[in-house]
């Protein structure tokens, strides 16, 4: 079907086999085993057999997980070492139409890594950056009559200067009011330093920060923390997962299913196996692992899955250590030590233990959970020893938690916990609360104060196609005269094709307390009192998509009454919904009614998200008062090629750097474009994971630009600023209709060069030629052989054309050379 004297042209032979590469340099994604594995700049070159093939280096296959003693060494002086040469029984294919290069190595040959794994080199630290998160608000009411206006600003700002990171956060108060003076203040609330140390899988902070809480309640302090950062496992690590062990007879697939659901699936050669990163999944319910045998046997066996907060793997520990002055509790300044540590002994066994200790205070915890098939149960105790005014107290406080998925009923207990604690037991804060409160003549109450028992409970209930079911609540009792704590809501949902419905009821209870200067033997006798409040509220809401498209907007309406110490009826409507091709516009209406409050309230509520920032405004009426106000919300980076604004940052973010490429999209980027100066943001990364950053080449404003990439890779450390680069091309699309040359057509599939001797092109039917030109003015050069008489010159000029055309047509001579 070709032309001419094309059918005789040598040079279009490589053309004929399917994904037939010229030898050359390309950049190709590499995938190992059909996982992708990196983005790479590859040589292709002729191998033995004369056959362009992918040239592989050792360390490139070392660290893409082959085993270093299954690679062949091969001859240095070799032009191009091929998979074949180094790593027996194994194969590549290269589509070239995707620049995909698949490797196929056999499993025995490689390393075995946990799914999810970062290699320690290609993590990044990313830029020397400095940024700012911004969110501010206005709020204005008119109340009858009486005007009160509030302004705020919050303030997130770092610094990063390699692995150190240098974090403060601060906000900005201004309330202004008719009825009387207003305020105006600037609040820092946190400074700190961070880094990561992979060495010892933590992460150092220096500064003001908190400790976890997960064994000791949080405190906040000023001083030093080094905690281990489950992050940095690979995600098949991090959660809690039990190890499977079993044996196969043959190579059999080993498949591990939950609640029906299958969740892994590998391919295991005979004798013992294990499993050991298995993701920790949102199913609930016991494993069961099916072991095909490659005779078609089948045998399976169940391994019990439950988990409560402080479960974790086999040989995996946490160690928190914090140390510093204690800050956030009235003027309490005293120093405390904490150190805490959990390790996983095994499947059903993990154990935790913990100090601390501070001016007059020592507490010491110890704790143990316990998996089987009857769920996961987590005993600890804690003892404590204070000096509270004089006066030497000591106790304990003992707690149990409970988490199972009954299968058969779809009945999750998703946390039972019941928790004690003596007459002398007392929590580091209360002590410090207490101490405080009597040096300032003031009082002290919390949650945990004199708490005797507290018992939390949550249960979900699968109705199958009659809805959900679910119960939570929580009650507390105390010592010293202070009342119950109760409340409790329960629910039930279910939907109707596209309408969705829920029912629920709720409970607040909060018992009576009396307040003044508390002590360890109870409250002064000036204490005055508060009686407590009880307040149960009845919701029903049922939801109404307008439509099946994604911008379709959504009638929601409910109806919600309270009884007890306040009683009321609420009715509200709202209908929201999205405009714009990207969704960037968001809107809200809605219209209520209280019986018992301002009547009858409309109101509007309308969110853009442009690239660089998110604006928001608001405004409601009703009989009594007239509201309005406005926000943005937004970020700036200074980095090395200037100031790039952009969407809200989260702690670990990324800069691109597309030169000539405004207005392309960052793909999951929050609206966020390359901008006129070539930069745009990526507001937030996964810290220790692999994350595929792409770009959208169709709001590209410079028809004489392309993306010669449209994404790249990349895995930062927690909080790193990473600048990604993507090359492109600038440049304008030339379709050239050479004239006719006295010696027949030019030969098919030539390339064409240009003055940096770089091809942008090549000769296609009928003596046409596509490039695209670096330059308004220069000269291509036409190559289908190394002598003089193989090539011509092409001498274009654009200077007097209207250069916003997105494809330049000309005639043009082929002069020989």
């Amino acid at each position: 079907m070709l032309l001419g004297n094309a059918k005789d042209q040598q040079i279009i032979a490589r053309f004929n086999h399917a994904n037939s590469v010229a030898a050359g340099t390309y950049q190709v994604d590499i995938f190992i085993n059909g996982n992708f594995y990196s983005r790479e700049s590859l040589v292709f070159a002729p191998n033995a057999q004369g056959k362009v093939s992918p040239c592989l280096s050792q360390e490139l296959l070392t660290k893409g997980g082959v085993d270093p003693q299954s690679i062949t060494p091969v001859d240095h002086t070799a032009q191009c070492a091929t998979l074949e040469s180094q790593v027996k029984d194994s194969s590549n294919h290269f589509d070239f139409a995707r620049l995909r290069l698949d490797l196929f190595i056999p499993q025995a040959l490689m390393v075995r890594t946990p799914r999810g794994k970062v290699s320690a080199g290609d993590l990044s630290a990313g830029e020397t950056v400095a940024f700012a998160n911004y969110d501010t608000n206005y709020y204005r009411t008119d109340t009858s009559g009486q005007t009160s206006e509030s302004t705020y600003l919050g303030l997130n700002a770092g610094l990063n200067l390699g692995l150190w990171q240098f974090r403060h956060q601060a906000n900005y108060n201004r309330y202004s009011s008719d009825s009387g003076p207003g305020s105006n203040h600037w609040t820092p609330l946190r400074t700190y330093v961070q880094r990561p140390i992979m060495a010892l899988r933590s992460q150092l902070t220096l500064g003001d920060s908190y400790t976890s809480g997960n064994l000791f309640s949080s405190i906040g302090f000023r001083g030093l923390q080094l905690e281990t950062d489950d992050r940095m496992l690979p995600e098949s690590q991090r959660g809690y997962a039990p190890t499977i062990r079993g044996i196969a007879s043959t190579a059999a697939k080993v498949t591990v299913s939950q609640s029906g659901n299958k969740i892994y699936q590998t391919t295991v050669t005979p004798g013992a196996f294990v499993i050991d990163d298995l993701y920790p999944t949102s199913y609930e319910g016991d494993l069961v692992v099916e072991i095909q045998e490659a005779d078609g046997r089948i045998s399976s066996f169940t391994v019990p899955f439950s988990a409560v907060p402080n479960s974790m793997r086999p040989g995996r520990s946490h160690v928190n250590f914090s140390a510093g002055q204690v800050r956030d509790i009235g003027d309490s300044d005293a120093n405390f030590t904490d150190l805490t540590w959990q390790t996983g002994l095994s499947n059903a066994i993990t154990a935790n233990s913990g100090v601390r200790i501070s001016q007059g205070y020592q507490s010491l915890l110890g704790g143990i959970v316990f998996t089987n098939q009857l769920g996961a149960l987590g005993l600890n105790a804690v003892y404590s020893r204070a000096d509270i005014l004089g006066e030497n107290l000591n106790g304990w406080r003992l707690g149990a938690t409970y988490s199972r998925t009954f299968s058969p009923t779809a009945t999750t207990v998703a946390l039972a916990g019941y928790r004690y604690s003596t007459d002398g037991y007392r929590d580091l804060g209360d002590v410090l609360g207490l101490r405080d409160a009597h040096d300032r003549n003031g009082t002290w109450n919390s949650s945990t104060y004199q708490q005797k028992n507290q018992f939390v409970l949550t249960i979900s209930q699968g109705l199958s196609s009659y809805g959900q079911l679910y119960v939570s609540g929580s009650t507390s009792d105390y010592r010293d005269r202070r009342s119950r704590d109760t409340q409790y809501q329960m629910g039930y949902s279910n939907s109707w094709g596209s309408v969705s419905y829920n029912l629920s009821l709720s409970r607040q209870q909060t018992g009576s307390t009396r307040y003044g200067v508390q002590s360890s033997q109870g409250y002064s006798n000036n204490a005055s009192g508060y009686s407590g409040r009880t307040q149960n509220t009845l919701m029903f809401s049922i939801t109404v998509p307008f439509g099946e498209g994604s911008r379709s907007p959504i009638l929601t309406t409910g109806v919600s009454h309270q009884s007890g110490d306040d009683s009321s009826t609420f009715y509200q409507s709202s209908l929201t919904g999205t405009l714009g091709e990207n969704q960037a516009l968001s809107y809200t209406v809605n219209g209520a009614y209280d019986n018992a409050g301002t009547g009858t309230t409309v109101g509007a509520n309308v969110t853009q998200q442009l690239p660089w920032v998110t604006v928001n405004g608001s405004a409601s009426h009703s009989r009594d008062y007239t509201q309005g106000g406005a926000s943005l919300r937004g970020a700036l980076v200074a980095h090395s090629g200037g100031v790039t604004l952009g969407p809200y940052l989260g702690d670990t973010f990324g800069v691109i750097e597309a030169e000539g490429v405004d207005g392309a999209e960052v793909q999951n980027g929050m609206g966020a474009k390359i901008n006129n100066f070539g930069y745009a943001i990526v507001p937030s990364l996964v810290p220790y994971r692999y994350n595929d950053i792409g770009l959208d080449a169709k709001g590209i404003k410079n028809q004489s630009a392309e993306l010669a990439e449209n994404q790249q890779r990349v895995a930062p450390y927690a909080g790193a600023v990473v600048k990604v680069r993507f090359r492109t091309l600038v440049g304008y699309p030339l379709l050239i209709k050479i004239q006719r040359k006295a010696e027949g057509s030019l030969p098919l599939g030539a390339d064409v060069y240009d003055s940096k001797d770089t091809v942008i092109g090549l000769v296609g039917q009928g003596n046409q030629v596509y490039a695209r030109a670096p330059k308004k003015k220069g000269t291509l050069r036409v190559k289908w052989g190394e002598s003089p008489s193989e090539q011509c010159l092409l001498k274009y000029d654009l200077q007097d054309t209207d250069i916003s055309q997105s494809l330049y047509r000309l005639d043009l001579p082929c002069i020989s050379i």
